[in-house]
């Protein structure tokens, strides 16, 4: 026997709660789902299955249902234990402060260690600026 859904009133067309709708949506999700044939099953515009999709990936649907159904499951993140030993590879070369690039390919990179006073009285001097 063939379920038959008769709606009354002025409004023609189908109220769909949060719940039902994150149950399709849910369905549509499932391995091997096919979104036509499911709205096909529950007598719904696939257009309707894929704006429920998109809105609840938005937030806008809450995804969880309005009935008992919906099982909370408790979570706890532990964090990673410290390292207690030294890294194997040798710490990296710290970043140069500052690299100048001549236009002929030459490279002059300047280390972190380097005095400022001196860097400001090179860096006036390849410029041509006081």
């Amino acid at each position: 026997m063939q379920r038959v859904e008769v709606i009354t009133g002025k409004e023609r067309r189908r109220r769909w709660s949060e719940a039902e709708k994150a149950r399709l949506v849910a369905e549509t999700l499932e391995p091997g789902a096919i979104v036509a044939h499911v709205a096909h099953r529950h007598g719904v515009a696939e257009s309707c299955l894929y704006t429920w999709r998109r809105q609840l990936v938005g937030g806008m649907v809450d995804p969880q249902p309005d009935d008992d159904a919906a099982l909370l499951i408790p979570v706890a993140l532990e964090t990673a234990p410290a390292c207690e030993t030294e890294p194997s590879f040798p710490p990296s070369a710290p970043a140069p402060r500052a690299l100048v690039r001549f236009a002929d390919g030459t490279r002059l990179e300047i280390g972190a260690d380097y005095p400022t006073p001196a860097l400001t009285a090179l860096i006036t001097a390849l410029t041509g600026r006081r």
